[in-house]
């Protein structure tokens, strides 16, 4: 089983978290191999997973990080995300070719059972394994798929490398991030859009129970995001009592994560008890940086009426943002043509006649 983490140095503690939770709960695996992909890692925290992962009888392969704008052949405006984001699109890449099969975990994550499951799907004919994201249909169109196509989320997903390779899918990439400068939820608008929807295997909602599905009711939960393509209900609460991979998603019910100081996710203390066993123990939780309004705002969604709630923020969430990104997306356009024609008119002022040469005759 060959599974894939990506950190910066500044998560490295939350990625160590999830790392002890996946070897905690993966023992009985005869074979797993651990890439992570260094964002400059420092040496301390490098010797913290080799040795974490010594314990476990297991070995972790640190894959310097590459320029990403570099491999993508452009600039890519990641808006508040961070570059190493877009590095799942290019593991074919990055890994070593002998790696044909991955799964990708984030950093904000708990493995709460064994994956072997997910691990044993058949992927043939399929390029990405993942759970359906809890979307509005604006936000497909917008990509360029149908409403009723299959969008999975990209945190923790199952990547065919070698089908990638021979599909020369990054090139896909590459082509749609250079033509598509304002992208909702960076490279998972890019995974969405390049996959062939037939391409897409949709896993149970366990293996990515992401922070919404706990602090929304069902009917809520679909109004919130004007979702049509999702789980059943039942789905979902298994998912929320039983999860294979728990992943802290920022919720606008919460509005912290459980190694930020006044989180309030129903699983914190599990999460802190991982946190406690691992390495990084002694690693104090950040400190809560958001104002007082912003704290008062979040702290009141939790107490008025959830429906009320639910459809305040399906307004924002489904009507408002995509709205605001299709305008930063035609002014971002206009501004690129404006400044194509401002070239163009300098070269013409600048370009000078032809210089003919005459032959003298002697």
């Amino acid at each position: 089983m060959n599974i894939v983490y990506s950190s910066s140095d500044s998560y490295a503690s939350v990625a160590g978290v999830s790392v002890y939770s996946l070897l905690c709960n993966n023992k009985s695996t005869e074979e797993l191999n651990l890439y992570i992909v260094d964002n400059h890692i420092s040496e301390a925290n490098k010797k913290k997973f080799v040795d974490m992962c010594a314990e476990f009888g297991r070995s972790v392969t640190f894959v310097p990080i590459s320029d990403i704008e570099k491999l993508a052949g452009t600039t890519i405006n990641i808006g508040r995300w961070n570059i190493s984001t877009f590095g799942r699109l290019f593991e074919a890449s990055i890994l070593p070719e002998s790696v044909e099969k991955v799964i990708h975990i984030d950093c904000d994550t708990l493995v709460m059972s064994s994956l072997e499951g997910l691990w044993k799907l058949d992927m043939t004919g399929k390029t990405v394994a993942g759970v359906l994201e809890c979307i509005g249909d604006k936000y497909k169109t917008e990509i360029g798929i149908n409403p009723y196509d299959t969008y999975i989320n990209a945190g923790n997903i199952m990547m065919n490398l070698k089908k990638i390779r021979e599909d020369k899918t990054e090139e896909k990439f590459k082509k749609y991030i250079k033509e598509h400068k304002q992208l909702s939820f960076v490279d998972q608008a890019v995974l969405n859009a390049c996959v062939p929807n037939n391409e897409k295997m949709v896993v149970p909602l366990d293996y990515n129970s992401y922070s919404m599905i706990y602090y929304m009711r069902y009917e809520n939960l679909k109004r919130v995001k004007h979702v049509t393509n999702f789980y059943t209900k039942e789905e979902v609460q298994r998912a929320v009592k039983n999860p294979a991979i728990v992943h802290f998603t920022t919720c606008f019910m919460d509005g912290s994560r459980p190694w930020i100081e006044n989180d309030v996710h129903p699983l914190l203390e599990k999460y802190l008890e991982y946190k406690s066993k691992s390495p990084w123990a002694d690693v104090p939780l950040w400190e809560d940086t958001r104002n007082l309004p912003r704290k008062i705002m979040y702290k009141s969604f939790r107490f008025l009426p959830q429906s009320f709630v639910a459809t305040t923020m399906g307004f924002v969430h489904s009507d408002l943002i995509p709205l605001i990104h299709k305008l930063k997306g035609q002014t971002r356009t206009n501004k690129d043509k404006r400044k194509l024609t401002k070239v163009s008119k300098n070269n013409k002022i600048n370009q000078k006649p032809a210089k003919i040469y005459k032959h003298n005759k002697k």
